[in-house]
């Protein structure tokens, strides 16, 4: 995929502004946008220039900007009003917003725009296409790599998911305290320091089986997949529980690759 620039619309009429990308694929001109109803998000595809599109072109030419990638990346169009402050954590900076758009064309996940436009048949579904979970060696990164995106956990949160992407079967929580000595390896691993008697109550208590501290560290690891992935992209990727009461992570085990 070559990008060929990111336009940014800002507030107008009560209409939130919007993060756009413009690029070429496979030899084919295309465009992608996010739209916001309600929260609800909607990530859509065109052909052609982003020029011709109504959802871009509506909004005045005061009200449009263009960048490259890795000025808005960055945090250099951050500073543009694309809706009122009291919704700006929730809708995301223009960083944010394009960093989850990319990710969602490299997914796939993407309707095309005549959707939008009331005629198309509302029951399409993208077809998503899932990222492998590259770890590295030590556990010292968790990459996908289709979607160019690292996953940051803190220790305590990575070593549990590291545990589980090394579980593809699903354990129950009951039976986490059956693999101390395995969680406890992990976390050394992925600290590199001298302070694991200092955490090993805190890793003692997470997988003590109580429930407590292990549903509030699954909690935040959906929490922060959501924020990256969005919601329908992150439920391959998130632990959940299955109907056997185990926890698992749903991705296809030919998708996890570790060195």
């Amino acid at each position: 995929m070559n990008i060929i620039a990111i336009y940014i619309t800002t507030y107008q009429i009560r209409t939130w502004g919007r993060v756009y990308v413009q690029y070429e694929q496979n030899g084919q001109v295309l465009y992608a946008f996010k739209n916001y109803l309600d929260f609800k998000e909607v990530n859509y595809i065109g052909d052609g220039e982003l020029i011709n599109e109504p959802a871009f072109y509506w909004f005045e030419v005061g009200n449009r900007y263009v960048f490259t990638s890795k000025e808005v990346l960055s945090g250099k169009a951050n500073h543009l009003y694309l809706t009122p402050s009291k919704w700006t954590i929730q809708y995301g900076t223009p960083s944010v917003l394009l960093k989850r758009l990319l990710i969602d064309i490299y997914s796939g996940n993407l309707t095309p725009v005549e959707h939008r436009r009331g005629w198309f048949k509302h029951f399409f579904t993208p077809q998503i296409e899932l990222s492998e979970i590259h770890i590295t060696k030590d556990f010292n990164q968790i990459v996908l790599e289709k979607y160019e995106t690292e996953l940051n956990f803190e220790p305590l949160m990575k070593t549990l998911y590291v545990f589980f992407l090394k579980h593809p079967e699903g354990v129950k929580k009951t039976f986490l305290i059956n693999h101390k000595s395995e969680i406890e390896q992990i976390y050394r691993q992925i600290s590199q320091k001298s302070d694991f008697e200092k955490v090993q109550q805190s890793l003692e208590k997470m997988i003590s089986g109580d429930g407590k501290s292990f549903d509030e560290k699954i909690s935040k690891i959906k929490k922060h997949l959501i924020d990256i992935l969005g919601e329908k992209l992150a439920l391959n990727y998130i632990v959940s529980k299955t109907e056997s009461d185990t926890y698992a992570i749903s991705i296809p085990i030919e998708k996890i690759k570790f060195d």
